[in-house]
């Protein structure tokens, strides 16, 4: 063990003095060869951040979770709408407020009267991914990474689409990812890998979801027609028979709202604004618009039937953008998820009987906000650094914000697990009487 230490060490050591190096003879002679590999340009072929601090220390997960207590929630909401900011934490929110108009500036988010933070770590590990995560806020249960509406037994938890439809709610589900992805997925399958897009597609479509919006088509067609299908069925020919399917956001405008079919929105191949995919763009809504179609859709049955709606949609590019360390792939999806967030809290400003809830599934990059200089704090330049690696930034295990309003938000302040938002938002609808038959 001593041995490897000072290995470590050694190495560390002879890294950082070659970066040294290499930096003052690139600043000397710019152009001699090998320099790129340090300058400021060309970043991303660096595997680590040499300077980085850490402590490398074993966790015990020896004790035992519990639940927060509720208050008990007297005005009950008639619809929940839940925001997940895929790898959103408190240094995206700040810097995408900077970014916006600087440190005086306010976001959509700093209307809400109720915030929080929420822990998110899953059954097997102190860093979270979606799938567990995303699996905790629609079970309440804790599930091991990779899993999807399963404990972490693999056995069969009832999500929270399938336990309130029961009562009479209608569910829809949205994303800018394609929406066999983790966080849709987790409120609709029942799977034990989050990889085995043929069998969540196939239960979203079995599924008691009314209105589904986001990219994936690839995932509903073989892989001879294009697809990603391995089990060779055609998914898309079976939608076109169970479901209205739309595939431009034209439809969504033109939508008639009459009649009670399920309605698949494959707004493209793979996921929303994919730059492999540029000409498809301008056939793609927005998460506002597909935020708007949903609510008036629900609107629209329940005037005829149903008690309320639960919608849930999902900015998922956040994350992928610290996962690419990219600032101006960051601002622009949060610019489309702060949008859909303005929408829903406008909506329920004005309608007064629904709970709005915004939150994230974990936090990636690290975004940290920091002076220019070391130390030199008097400035107006600063600079957004993802601090989980170069190129490469991953989930970090630091807790997320929440927010909240409406009726059943004073349960969404204070310290939350993950689990947590599956209570809370249980205790804000009435589920007193069963009505199995809302659609008829």
């Amino acid at each position: 063990m001593k041995i490897i230490s000072k290995n470590l060490f050694k190495y560390t050591f002879v890294i950082l003095i070659s970066f040294c190096i290499g930096s003052f003879i690139g600043n000397k002679f710019p152009n001699l060869p090998g320099f790129n590999i340090f300058s400021n340009n060309d970043l991303s072929k660096i595997n680590s951040i040499f300077d980085k601090d850490f402590s490398l220390v074993n966790i015990s997960t020896q004790k035992v979770l519990k639940q927060k207590k509720l208050i008990e929630v007297k005005r009950k909401a008639n619809n929940i709408i839940l925001l997940i900011a895929d790898g959103m934490g408190i240094g995206h929110i700040s810097t995408y407020r900077l970014l916006r108009g600087g440190p005086n500036e306010r976001v959509a988010l700093d209307l809400f009267p109720v915030s929080g933070f929420v822990l998110t770590h899953s059954s097997n590990a102190i860093i979270t991914d979606s799938a567990a995560s995303a699996t905790a806020y629609s079970t309440g249960k804790k599930t091991n990474n990779g899993v999807l509406g399963l404990d972490k037994d693999h056995e069969f938890i009832e999500n929270f689409t399938e336990k309130i439809q029961k009562y009479g709610f209608l569910n829809s589900l949205i994303s800018t990812s394609d929406i066999t992805h983790a966080t849709p997925a987790a409120f609709v399958s029942h799977v034990e890998s989050r990889s085995n897009t043929d069998e969540i597609s196939k239960q979203i479509i079995e599924s008691n979801i009314m209105t589904v919006l986001g990219g994936g088509r690839h995932f509903f067609l073989p892989q001879e027609l294009g697809g990603k299908r391995k089990d060779k069925i055609n998914l898309l020919e079976q939608v076109k028979r169970s479901h209205v399917l739309l595939t431009e956001k034209n439809e969504l405008e033109n939508f008639s709202f009459q009649g009670q079919d399920k309605v698949i929105g494959l707004f493209a191949g793979k996921h929303l604004r994919d730059i492999e995919d540029i000409k498809n763009h301008k056939f793609e809504p927005s998460l506002g618009e597909m935020l708007d179609f949903a609510i008036k859709r629900s609107l629209q049955i329940n005037k005829d039937s149903c008690k309320g709606f639960f919608i849930m949609a999902e900015g998922s590019q956040i994350d992928w953008a610290g996962h690419a360390n990219n600032l101006n792939y960051f601002e622009r999806e949060m610019h489309d998820f702060e949008e859909a967030v303005q929408l829903a809290f406008d909506y329920a400003k004005e309608d007064q009987n629904t709970l709005v809830i915004v939150t994230a599934d974990h936090e990636t990059g690290g975004l940290l906000i920091e002076p220019e200089s070391l130390n030199d704090y008097l400035t107006s330049k600063v600079k957004f650094s993802f601090n989980t690696g170069i190129g490469y930034g991953s989930h970090t295990g630091s807790p997320v914000p929440i927010y909240a309003y409406g009726p059943g938000s004073e349960n969404f302040t204070g310290t939350l697990d993950n689990t947590d938002v599956f209570y809370a938002m249980l205790e804000a609808l009435n589920l007193e009487n069963e009505d199995e038959n809302c659609l008829e």
